[in-house]
């Protein structure tokens, strides 16, 4: 009985699927030949210079690009900066969607596509909005499902819909609406390869400083003022000179909403070739948050003719500390918990684990 059941179920789904199917070929309209494989946007891409804010929006949430210069900032972190290729992205994409194929006319059918309105809970469709610096709109664009590649040649393709219009349509093209602010941020910090890495001196909060140290870029790190006897686990040493490689957060706040928040430790990193970064950790929020500051003094003894590659000169060194400072300034970055971890290493973090005896 149980397996007979099962099976009319399963039946009633098959035949569920193929009536929406059939309905939504049945509801697309007539293609209009003069508008199939045309732009989205007919002369967009002239018009982009002008675009000053770009919203992506759905019922959820939504990402507001607001230029500066040559620059874009996201509004929903504070007017941090964004990554321009991905603005880049954005705005060749919108140019060079081209309509394909007329899927539907029936708004019955549009949250099948992704296409329904945007403001509809549980919806998935992304409203896209370009204005110009007058508010006047240069693109707006509702975007549903991407169409599933059943094949390596077979183009990229979304289902859209211009806000207002009761036509669906899949447009030929490529496009990432995301709306998840993080996604859209410039997350990488800083980069500061072990190669160059001449001390680190890291300080939990209420401990004792921990300070590793080499005299040569070949040189091995040594413990400095650590007790008699004292075992360290080389591995997790060696996370200390690593700690700013490929350095990026989760998330960013003004360092002035942080002025009260306490201190939770504090790092500092001198390379060999005179970049000198110093990191203070403050908690919010049961999260770590770092601010951080660069600047460059001459190396003592200066940096040799054939010495490592990895190491600058001093006019390039230079100039990385004034870039880093100048990104860094005025922002407070929340670490993971595991680089924040590092960066304030007590000695009793890097003994060496005992042997089990048995």
């Amino acid at each position: 009985m149980r397996r007979g059941i099962l099976a009319l179920v399963a039946l009633a789904c098959v035949a569920a699927t193929g009536a929406a199917f059939v309905a939504l070929q049945q509801e697309a309209p007539k293609r209009e030949a003069s508008l199939l494989n045309q732009p989205v946007f007919p002369g967009l891409a002239d018009r982009l210079p002008a675009a000053a804010t770009v919203e992506l929006r759905r019922h959820d949430g939504a990402v507001t690009l607001k230029r500066d210069g040559d620059a874009w900032l996201v509004a929903e972190k504070h007017g941090f900066p964004a990554q321009q290729g991905r603005v880049r992205e954005l705005f060749v994409g919108l140019a060079e969607l081209r309509l394909v194929e007329e899927r539907t006319a029936n708004p019955e059918l549009f949250s099948r596509l992704g296409l329904e309105d945007p403001d509809t809970p549980g919806a998935t469709s992304v409203l896209v909005t370009v204005k110009d610096q007058a508010g006047r709109e240069l693109a707006a664009l509702i975007v549903g499902r991407r169409r599933v590649r059943t094949g390596s040649t077979l183009p990229e393709a979304v289902h859209v819909r211009r806000p207002g219009e009761s036509r669906a349509w899949l447009a030929e093209g490529t496009l990432r609406p995301d709306i998840d602010p993080l996604l859209w941020l410039e997350r990488d910090i800083l980069d500061i390869r072990r190669d160059r890495v001449a001390s680190v001196t890291t300080q939990r909060a209420g401990a004792e400083p921990l300070t590793l140290r080499r005299v040569a870029p070949d040189g091995e790190f040594q413990l400095i003022g650590g007790p008699e006897g004292f075992k360290a686990d080389r591995t997790r040493l060696d996370d200390l000179p690593r700690a700013l490689e490929f350095l990026s957060f989760s998330d960013v706040m003004p360092a002035a909403s942080l002025a009260d928040a306490p201190a939770s430790g504090e790092a500092h990193v001198v390379t060999f070739d005179g970049l000198a970064v110093v990191l203070r950790l403050v908690t919010h929020e049961e999260h770590r948050y770092a601010l951080i500051t660069a600047s460059w003094s001459a190396p003592d003894p200066p940096i040799s003719e054939n010495a490592s590659a990895s190491l600058l000169r001093a006019e390039a060194a230079k100039e990385e500390a004034e870039m880093i400072a100048a990104r860094v300034r005025g922002w407070a970055f929340r670490l993971p918990d595991w680089k924040a971890d590092v960066l304030t290493y007590r000695l009793e973090d890097v003994a060496a684990r005992e042997e089990n005896p048995s």
